[in-house]
């Protein structure tokens, strides 16, 4: 019960933590680019870092999100009536170049799984057996990950931006 609450107290945390850093990052004078390139390398770490160690679900990366844009639009940096998914599309094909928090949990996992099962390593193969016998696993997750969007990394990545930029 208490590793539970544990998780919970972290990730209460680390949401505060990672719209704290949003909110000060919207609040300077740098230019609407450069703000993007922030929230990507002094934001969205926070919760990055946390990916495969705590249990994070999909409705709460969206719901980040959502606060991300709500954020966004209130400080002037997204218009209300704009596409949603520009955003997340990368500068070079067009879009605003903003990490979603969704595409980085898939990533995350799934590199660490990589890693995880390329090791052999005593002690990995310990994380290892242990992650097969937790009821939630980082390795179903990113089974259920792979299987929905693609097997390997990039092309992970790639489908989930082409799916972004498709929709836009």
């Amino acid at each position: 019960m208490s590793f539970d609450i544990q998780h919970m107290n972290k990730k209460e945390k680390l949401q505060k933590e990672y719209l704290r850093r949003l909110r000060l990052v919207l609040s300077t004078e740098l230019n609407a680019k450069d703000k993007i390139q922030a929230i990507g390398s002094l934001a969205v770490p926070v919760l990055r870092y946390s990916f495969g160690i705590i249990t994070w679900h999909q409705a709460e990366l969206k719901k980040l999100d959502q606060k991300t844009r709500k954020l966004l639009t209130i400080h002037g940096q997204h218009n209300t009536k704009a596409d949603v998914d520009r955003l997340c599309v990368p500068t070079k094909q067009g879009g605003r170049g903003l990490k979603q928090l969704e595409a980085a949990f898939a990533v995350e996992i799934t590199k660490l799984v990589e890693y995880v099962d390329m090791k052999e390593d005593p002690i990995i193969q310990v994380v290892r057996t242990h992650q097969h016998n937790t009821d939630t696993s980082v390795l179903q997750t990113a089974t259920c990950l792979k299987t929905d969007v693609q097997k390997e990394t990039r092309k992970m990545a790639d489908g989930i931006m082409h799916k972004t930029k498709e929709r836009w």
